[in-house]
């Protein structure tokens, strides 16, 4: 009999933490998942150490990774499992007991083409960064107020390990093929580009541990420029006749737009509130006061405490937050 529900979780020099992962997934209270672990070329005892586990419980099936890096791995979870729900883990969180149970039971109640996330709480064997604690809170707030999708330019709108689709559905759409770094802001692109609803639960379903070995701190595939990247080829790709595209703030990240935007060749312009300091031309363009906006879609390059006042402005002028003007 196949699982319900097909868990895959890439692994990597996890051992100081892998055990109390799948126990916490041995503690679901659905009990009929199957876990499918990849060993991406693990350098520690990671993969005789589930490799033992896996001896006494038949719903876990353990893999080395063909290739190199966190895709392969996900691609090669992927094409063993069995089960009629698919979700994703990382080997060094904790998935609350009833998680499983509560995230098929929302699916079941949601059309074709639906997504299940949840909230998140980050946990550390020290302390949580005020960065990471602002990434929670704004998580969280995309699952109360279901707004997923008018902020994806900003930042990655769901926490790869905290997520759960129909398992046919990923195969039909190709959702885990030809994947780019970063996989699961990529992921959450290729949800809007093929119509996915995306539905919150108003409970925590992920513990995020946060500790200094993590992935997403050591990779450069995590990094600012790569997500930059994948933000500046997403809305090429999703407006490809806009006649230009407005950037609105010169720091880092407004120039980090402007520079991937040259690479295109799409043409833009540059705004700021203090644009008469700019005396001199920046890639080419002259600063202008957002006040003169006029372009087919805005970014606005910063995100200050008083989202509202700027809302309230690019409102006036015309766009609507989500549409064609987004928070980058």
């Amino acid at each position: 009999m196949n699982p319900v529900v097909s868990i895959i979780l890439p692994m990597k020099n996890a051992s100081e933490w892998v055990a109390e992962t799948i126990e916490s997934v041995q503690k679901q209270t659905l009990e009929e998942w199957e876990l499918v672990i990849v060993d991406d070329h693990s350098e520690d005892d990671s993969h005789s150490l589930v490799a033992h586990i896996a001896l006494s419980d038949a719903r876990i099936r353990l893999f080395r990774n063909h290739g190199q890096g966190i895709i392969p791995a996900l691609q090669l979870a992927f094409s063993e499992v069995r089960g009629m729900y698919l979700t994703r883990m990382d080997a060094d969180d904790i998935m609350p007991e009833y998680r499983l149970q509560r995230m098929v039971a929302a699916l079941d109640l949601l059309p074709e083409k639906a997504i299940v996330t949840g909230k998140v709480r980050y946990f550390s064997a020290e302390f949580v960064s005020e960065g990471y604690q602002k990434y929670e809170n704004w998580l969280n707030e995309r699952v109360v107020r279901t707004d997923f999708y008018d902020h994806i330019y900003r930042e990655c709108i769901v926490a790869s390990p905290n997520w759960m689709g129909r398992t046919e559905e990923f195969r039909e759409y190709g959702l885990l093929e030809n994947l780019s770094y970063p996989e699961d802001y990529d992921l959450c692109f290729k949800w809007m580009q093929h119509g996915f609803q995306i539905s919150g639960l108003d409970e925590v379903t992920l513990l995020w541990r946060e500790h200094p070995l993590r992935t997403s701190r050591n990779s450069e595939n995590y990094q600012q420029r790569a997500f930059f990247h994948l933000k500046i080829h997403w809305l090429i790709r999703t407006y490809p006749d806009v006649s230009s595209i407005g950037i609105v703030g010169m720091g880092i990240k407004g120039k980090l737009c402007a520079e991937l935007l040259m690479d295109t060749g799409r043409p833009f312009n540059l705004y700021d509130l203090h644009f008469e300091k700019y005396t001199t031309p920046l890639f080419g363009q002259t600063v202008l006061s957002p006040d003169t906006i006029n372009d087919s879609i805005v970014l606005i390059a910063r995100y200050p405490e008083k989202l509202d006042e700027i809302r309230t402005f690019i409102e006036l002028k015309g766009y609507q937050i989500g549409k064609d003007a987004f928070w980058v």
